[in-house]
């Protein structure tokens, strides 16, 4: 069981250093990325819009990474409810969740080596 939720966390742990390496790569290329994809910046929160098509769609998912990780975390810790409808609140919960097990992956890792030495 600790071994399941111990990959959970890793997994985790890579979808939000996706995030991190994306939102690095739109820092660095915005103008290029956007004229090479087709994409837009939908409105002030810094959504991005890519057309319709599974392929524009999963490259808006990839570019929106890190705005769903961070909106997902202040809506969490200030209670609000969130004025885009309950599908994306649900879908800021779910960023919200995958940030906590990412999260939490070091420290287990960092805990398992102490109660490892402890017990030699």
């Amino acid at each position: 069981m600790f071994k399941a939720f111990r990959g959970v966390c890793l997994i985790c742990l890579y979808i939000v250093g996706v995030a991190v390496s994306a939102a690095i790569l739109e820092l660095v290329a915005y103008p290029v990325l956007l004229k090479s994809t087709g994409c837009s910046s939908r409105d002030v929160l810094g959504f991005f819009s890519c057309g319709d098509g599974w392929v524009s769609q999963s490259i808006a998912i990839v570019l929106n990474l890190l705005a769903l990780f961070s909106y997902a975390q202040t809506f969490t810790l200030s209670a609000a409810s969130s004025p885009f409808g309950r599908e994306f609140t649900i879908l800021l919960y779910l960023f919200d969740v995958i940030f906590t097990l990412a999260l939490a992956y070091p420290l287990l890792i960092l805990f398992a080596r102490k109660s490892g030495r402890r017990s030699s």
